[in-house]
């Protein structure tokens, strides 16, 4: 009976041990997590705002960060032209989400000359400024901005003589059965060609 008695005495001192060394490696992995230098909230994830030709476009998309490769089709891009004596503007950009492609444009077609100033994102069509979504390369979806709902660009640093286009966006567009998508702390730092 007494080696019975010392065996379950071991036994429970193990148990004892192995809970405290568990317990430990918890806290020791919760300790490296809390260290980690990663960017925790959404919009840390975002590239900074700039305004120097940094090739970045980004946005939160119902809260959840959308970056863009740098390379290939998805890069961040730019252009400004004048076309048959007015201007048009595309900005734009794709990255994969959840195995979808979602792509973002913002533009305007038939301007006048581009300003550093504010302009509301509506419809898509001539003399408007505009922004739109698609998923999957418009084959699920294409949501624009319209008047009854519209967006804000802000174009803070516009340089013609290094080909520089800087600014914020943010716009709400509705897909066909209804579904929201909020396009929230918008910015670009882009070189565009012409």
């Amino acid at each position: 009976m007494a080696a019975l008695e010392l065996a379950l005495k071991k036994i429970n001192c193990m148990k004892t041990i192995l809970l405290s060394l568990s317990l430990a490696l918890l806290f020791m992995a919760q300790s490296c997590k809390d260290d980690d230098d990663s960017p925790q909230e959404s919009i840390d994830q975002l590239p900074p705002i700039t305004q120097t030709g940094e090739q970045t476009l980004g946005c939160l998309i119902n809260g959840e960060p959308w970056v863009p490769s740098g390379f290939g089709n998805s890069a961040p891009r730019a252009f400004y032209q004048f076309v048959d004596g007015a201007f048009t503007l595309g900005i734009s950009g794709s990255m994969i989400t959840d195995e979808k492609l979602v792509g973002l444009n913002i533009g305007a077609l038939e301007i006048q000359e581009l300003n550093e100033e504010e302009y509301a994102l509506v419809e898509f069509e001539p003399a408007n400024f505009f922004g739109r979504i698609s998923i999957d390369g418009g084959l699920i979806f294409t949501a624009s901005t319209n008047s009854s709902l519209p967006g804000k660009l802000t174009i803070s640093h516009f340089d013609q003589e290094n080909f520089i286009i800087s600014g914020s966006f943010e716009f709400t567009v509705r897909d066909e059965e209804g579904e929201t998508y909020e396009i929230t702390e918008g910015r670009f730092d882009l070189n565009y060609t012409n």
